[in-house]
């Protein structure tokens, strides 16, 4: 890294990169809020109209004709109808979707830096740094979700409202969710592998790419025609030719100076998109888009099995850990011996690993209630804002900038356009939807 001045400021060639990325950030904040604003307005135009039209077919004898009502249940009805579009106007109304656009990026920013503060981070003895037991960290995570999942259910029977998880009627239903569970385990256990041995901010620009993944698996396992443009293809395009750049500068040139970890981590964090696009080939294959699960059933339903394939890829998969660790112990090490050697060395360190279990539990419910608070613009844009910023936020807090010259500007470049392509992939798929409708 390169040294301070004497001021205690970083270099000017450190800081242009730095404000560059920070305009950049800020661009994709301005278009999102924009556009939101814009939606949101018109959806408050047309919230009302929508609601009393709504209200014209109700109660007909099926001919057309009213069924008459008495005068005080048409007015119960008005008053219905008025609060619903009252209740439409306060969703959609700019300050609301901005307060939960900020809170949707403070929640999924601050999951990602616990994650990889727990995995690589957090001093867990004298020498020894981080907790780099991925599979297992998500099986651990699974399990306090489970528990916490029935104290919830217990509490619902408490309070006189008992909660009862939708049941599932068909064969094709229960393989659906082993599916999404094997999906899931890998796509956790793998990116939480990568998070550990990589940049944070490497690991963000490789998931940005999920997109072109989900199209290629669609394509090839599915045999689906993709409805895609050649603007958006063009920009999947440009957004990997952008992440591959940031791979290799990160790595320290096309001849690759970095260790045999970091390259392992960027191989799982590329298995990782890929595991994640099998939850639409799966929902493709066995037919499961009429399985509608909340947050709390999903936890119900795929908790124990993603532990179960987690755990034993745990026992099963070695793979390389960090510095600190390798010095210590060993290069290659499974996740029950790291488990086993962080027992004898500082057993409280478990604590931050439950921590993490009633985060992630936290995480999902109020990310679906985000999803569905937030219009889709909102939320498409949200995801775009969330990776820039973070990415940001990585460079500056968790990595230090410590890349320099040709290295450095390549890499800003690269994160720069990753966002901008990605960005207008949404852009154009939004605008394309919008004239089809």
């Amino acid at each position: 890294m390169a040294p301070l001045c004497a001021a205690g400021r970083r270099p000017a060639s450190e800081r242009r990169p730095l404000l560059l990325a920070a305009a950049a950030c800020g661009a994709v904040a301005l278009l999102a809020l924009g556009r939101c604003r814009f939606l949101s307005a018109s959806a408050s135009a047309f919230a009302a109209p929508r609601a009393s039209a709504s209200s014209t077919g109700a109660g007909t004898w099926g001919l057309g004709v009213r069924q008459p009502q008495p005068l005080v249940r048409v007015r119960a009805e008005k008053a219905a109808v008025v609060k619903e579009a009252s209740k439409d106007d306060e969703d959609a109304n700019p300050t609301v979707q901005g307060l939960l656009f900020f809170s949707y990026f403070a929640v999924q920013s601050g999951m990602s830096f616990y994650m990889k503060w727990l995995l690589s981070k957090v001093k867990v003895a004298q020498d020894l740094t981080g907790i780099p037991a991925s599979f297992l960290v998500t099986s651990s995570q699974q399990v306090v979700s489970f528990v916490l999942f029935l104290l919830f259910v217990l509490g619902s029977q408490l309070v006189g409202k008992p909660y009862r998880p939708k049941a599932l009627k068909s064969r094709n239903e229960f393989m659906l969710i082993l599916g999404l569970g094997l999906a899931f385990s890998l796509n956790i256990g793998l990116n939480l592998t990568a998070v550990a041995l990589v940049p944070l901010s490497l690991t963000m620009i490789i998931r940005g790419c999920s997109p072109l993944s989900t199209a290629f698996l669609q394509a090839t396992i599915m045999n689906k025609k993709q409805d895609i443009s050649a603007g958006e293809w063009a920009c999947m395009i440009v957004g990997v030719f952008m992440a591959t750049a940031c791979v290799i500068a990160q790595s320290g040139g096309p001849g690759g100076s970095a260790n045999f970890a970091f390259f392992f981590g960027v191989a799982m964090s590329v298995f990782s998109l890929f595991s994640a696009a099998l939850d639409f080939v799966f929902k493709g294959m066995l037919g499961g888009t009429d399985v509608k699960l909340n947050a709390l059933d999903t936890v119900f339903y795929q908790a124990i099995p993603v532990a179960v394939l987690t755990t034993i890829m745990a026992g099963f998969i070695s793979k390389p850990v960090s510095v600190s660790w390798a010095a210590r112990y060993s290069p290659i090490m499974t996740d029950f011996s790291i488990f086993a050697r962080l027992w004898e060395v500082n057993p409280a360190a478990f604590g931050w690993v439950g921590l993490s279990g009633v985060c992630a539990f936290i995480y999902n419910i109020f990310v679906t209630f985000m999803v569905v608070k937030l219009s889709p613009a909102t939320t498409a844009f949200a995801g775009n804002f969330n990776k820039a910023a973070t990415i940001l936020m990585s460079l500056l807090i968790l990595e230090g900038t410590g890349l320099s010259g040709w290295r450095g500007m390549v890499t800003y470049g690269a994160v720069l356009g990753n966002i901008c392509a990605f960005t207008c992939y949404n852009v154009i798929k939004a605008r394309r939807k919008q004239r089809a409708k």
